[in-house]
């Protein structure tokens, strides 16, 4: 096999023969299409010039990028009028040529839109919003800004997005606003982000009453940025999640111990911001933004294509997975079963280490109870005594009020009494309460020629947004602080051969070795 590219083989050629591949799955990988074409063509393209070949064969299939903004009015009437309820909000700005503003056009700034079944749905989710925000990868920069819900089972759920500019400011504030206003108009939710100064300071302008707390991996990354040591970053993470004061203070006492600046350095952090132990429980357990960066990976085949072909993606998949939830919950609940299979797995879970505690004091009066561990836990922390109140819902272990679910404490409190305790499971994850996340359906969207035609202005690309042509974006999620890994214990091989000691560049059975026989 002849291992070097051939120059008749052109970005051209390649796109006709990835089209069909492409067409059937546009996330599909350029180390696939190499393969692919190594198969056929007995040539081994280069990535960019593969890279370039889908670029063009997702234009032949999805439009130009130019055309594809012009395109977006069309399907934004399309979405009010087969999907009512469905909120847009596009901010334009005038279009300039010859120094004349043109009347009938105008260029892209930014765009929000939301789904209604997703407004209603959210409803019954757990109260916390995850935002995030992720780079889309086409010809024209831009960022995809989301927020992101739970639902009783573990489920994310998507409930608006929005095309800007960048993480600026005014990006953010254009986002948020639109997000409280349509959205999620409800009193004391959790806004879940990172310490982005942008995202801090659009929620001071909304002025809204959420509950806006820090991604505590967002945190430990600025902390190692800062202090370069991660057995103290590793306790940062630690204080974060603790469920309980005194664990936060035999955290922050080790810390301390290390070094008085790196103690400021956290106790300038609002404790209520990131600390599980001072949020009353409106976290429901999320201490990260995973909920969004699921969703960016989820997305991350659609985010390098045009922006009508975005949009619709986040239709056709939220369309998707409402289908498939609502159908799992309903058939769950039709055989009888009333909470959700996380939810069952967890108290399980909590009910069999109750087996192994004590109720030494208990007040009929007011349902407290004084509980103790004979055995130790599997946390490995050391067996303790706790203070169990019914009536407050609260437990000193914290689990109780940061979960919204019994503790094992709780359990072997209402066990002693022949209560039962799954009363003091909330709500939120009842199948019922699951199902209303997705029962109600996305209306079809007819055959285009059905559509309403649409009379307005015609928008226009912004040049400035413009990527630069040479080569091609990143699109691979550069590692920071926060990632943490394991270090490779096994030696390297060859990418070719798979023997140790050197690299495919080096490697003797390479086709062109100069020392091959």
């Amino acid at each position: 096999m002849v291992s070097q590219d051939h120059q008749q083989l052109s970005s051209a050629v390649i796109c006709e023969s990835i089209l069909q591949m492409v067409t059937a799955d546009p996330t599909i990988s350029v180390s696939v299409l190499i393969a692919h074409i190594r198969s056929r063509y007995t040539y081994t393209t280069t990535y960019r010039k593969t890279w370039i070949a889908k670029q063009k064969a997702i234009e032949r299939i999805y439009g130009n990028w130019e055309e594809s903004y012009k395109e977006l009015p069309r399907w934004i009437l399309t979405f009010k009028h087969y999907l009512p309820g469905t909120v847009t909000d596009i901010e334009v700005g005038p279009f300039i040529e010859d120094g004349q503003r043109v009347p009938s056009k105008a260029v892209f700034h930014r765009l929000f839109w939301s789904f209604q079944p997703c407004i209603r749905g959210f409803d019954h989710c757990k109260p916390v919003v995850s935002v995030d925000g992720t780079w889309l990868y086409g010809k024209y920069r831009g960022t995809l800004l989301m927020a992101i819900a739970q639902d009783g089972n573990g489920h994310t759920l998507p409930i608006a997005y929005a095309i800007v500019e960048g993480e600026t400011s005014y990006g953010w504030f254009f986002f948020l606003s639109r997000l409280q206003m349509f959205v999620t108009p409800q009193p004391n939710l959790c806004l879940i982000s990172d310490r982005h100064e942008s995202i801090k300071s659009a929620v001071r302008r909304v002025n809204s009453n959420w509950h806006h707390v820090f991604c505590v991996r967002h945190i430990s990354q600025n902390f190692m940025r800062t202090f370069k040591n991660g057995l103290m970053k590793d306790l940062v993470t630690n204080m974060g999640y603790a469920m309980t004061q005194p664990s936060i203070t035999y955290f922050r006492r080790q810390i301390s111990d290390w070094s008085q600046d790196a103690v400021k350095w956290l106790d300038d952090i609002p404790k209520e911001q990131w600390l599980q132990a001072y949020d009353e429980g409106r976290r429901w357990g999320h201490m990260t933004t995973n909920l969004s960066e699921c969703m960016n990976n989820v997305l991350k085949g659609t985010r390098n294509l045009p922006i009508s072909s975005l949009v619709q993606a986040t239709y056709y998949r939220v369309t998707a997975k409402f289908e498939e939830r609502g159908t799992q919950a309903q058939a769950m609940m039709t055989s009888g079963l009333i909470y959700s299979n996380k939810i069952i797995e967890n108290l399980n879970k909590e009910r069999a280490m109750s087996n192994s505690h004590e109720v030494v004091i208990h007040n009929r009066a007011h349902s407290i109870f004084t509980v103790k561990e004979l055995v130790r836990p599997p946390s490995g922390r050391p067996v303790g005594t706790f203070k169990v109140d019914l009536d407050k819902r609260w437990c000193d272990c914290g689990e109780f009020q940061a979960l919204h679910y019994p503790c094992s404490h709780v359990i072997a409190a209402c066990s002693f009494i022949h209560h039962d305790y799954m009363m003091y499971v909330s709500s939120k994850y009842t199948l019922q309460c699951i199902f209303d996340v997705y029962k109600e359906e996305f209306p079809a969207i007819p055959l285009q020629s059905y559509w309403p035609e649409y009379n307005g202005i015609e928008l226009c690309h912004n040049p400035a947004m413009r990527r630069d042509p040479k080569g091609r974006p990143q699109s691979t999620r550069i590692h920071t602080e926060m990632d943490q890994r394991e270090k490779n214990t096994h030696p390297k091989r060859c990418g070719l051969c798979r023997n140790e000691g050197h690299s495919k560049n080096k490697c003797p059975y390479r086709p062109d070795a100069p020392n091959r026989n």
